[in-house]
């Protein structure tokens, strides 16, 4: 088995892995097979953050799960990150209110990841896992680079370019003035967009390998160009809204977090997804102030 001869890595991947099954427990060979670690590899790791109490053992089952000194150190990363706790809590409100689900998710290292969900699971075609992660590129993440400049828009479109046909690139080059312009992107609920979705989504602690990527490509090519961003609101057709997302600004004026909220009846017409859009971006925008964001000019 090829593995990261990093042990901080290692231990970054086991903490991630648990973080996105929060109320799971996992025995050695599972948590060893989900990061990609060889039995005597898992051994060492997990012995050492359970002596360090990162992890809790049960040693009857012996299972693994987070140990209590990961909630100081989840406490303090609250402390530091306020605007997560200020959308947890907003969107807990807002999936309440409307009968769906929300969720917030901010870009790190190329990916976009969840950070905190609310409300029942509607859907499996977004991400619902706290710890989730998908590659920020075509048709992820579109909020996160509707604001960025150009050249972060080129980048992001440039690095699927290969697979899209021209009606397509069209149809990208059109979609973030209008998102900018709206305040929010929506998307159709696509056979070829679900298919794609589920492949990129990336098991915490998993790195994407060739094979992942020619998958990937393959189907994100077959992808339509209203399941990326509906133009016309009144064409969402019986399928219904796969999702919809708001930008959460940052005191700089960039993109802090996107907030997704799935589950929207398919029944709803143009003026009840312009409700659900509304009521999203209104809670977007508070977040946003709560934050001292600043939204830049479109």
């Amino acid at each position: 088995m090829q593995e990261d001869s990093n042990p901080t890595n290692r231990v970054m991947d086991v903490l991630s892995f648990l973080a996105a099954h929060p109320a799971e427990t996992f025995t050695l060979v599972e948590i060893a097979r989900q990061v990609g670690l060889s039995t005597g590899s898992a051994h060492r790791v997990l012995t050492a953050m359970a002596k360090a109490r990162f992890l809790a053992r049960d040693e009857k089952r012996k299972t693994y799960s987070l140990g209590v000194a990961a909630v100081a150190v989840g406490q303090a990363a609250i402390e530091k990150y306020r605007g997560v706790e200020v959308a947890r809590r907003e969107i807990a409100r807002l999936a309440v209110e409307l009968d769906v689900q929300c969720s917030a998710s901010a870009v790190t290292a190329g990916e976009l990841m969840v950070l905190v969900k609310e409300g029942a699971p509607k859907s499996h075609m977004a991400l619902t896992r706290v710890g989730e992660r998908r590659p920020l590129i075509p048709p992820v993440g579109l909020c996160h680079v509707a604001w960025a400049g150009e050249a972060a828009i080129a980048a992001y479109t440039g690095a699927v370019d290969s697979c899209l046909s021209e009606a397509m690139r069209r149809h990208l080059r059109d979609t973030f003035p209008l998102i900018r312009q709206r305040g929010y992107s929506i998307s159709v609920t696509g056979p070829s967009a679900a298919r794609a979705l589920q492949a990129m989504t990336l098991p915490t602690g998993r790195a994407p390998d060739a094979a992942y990527w020619t998958k990937l490509h393959e189907l994100i090519g077959m992808i339509m160009p209203d399941e990326v961003q509906l133009f016309d609101l009144t064409h969402a057709g019986a399928a219904g809204i796969s999702h919809i997302t708001a930008p959460v600004f940052s005191p700089d004026g960039t993109v802090s977090m996107q907030l997704v909220m799935i589950g929207m009846a398919r029944s709803l017409g143009a003026r009840e997804l312009e409700h659900c859009a509304a009521r999203l971006c209104a809670t977007a925008a508070l977040v946003t102030s709560e934050m001292h964001g600043r939204v830049p000019k479109a």
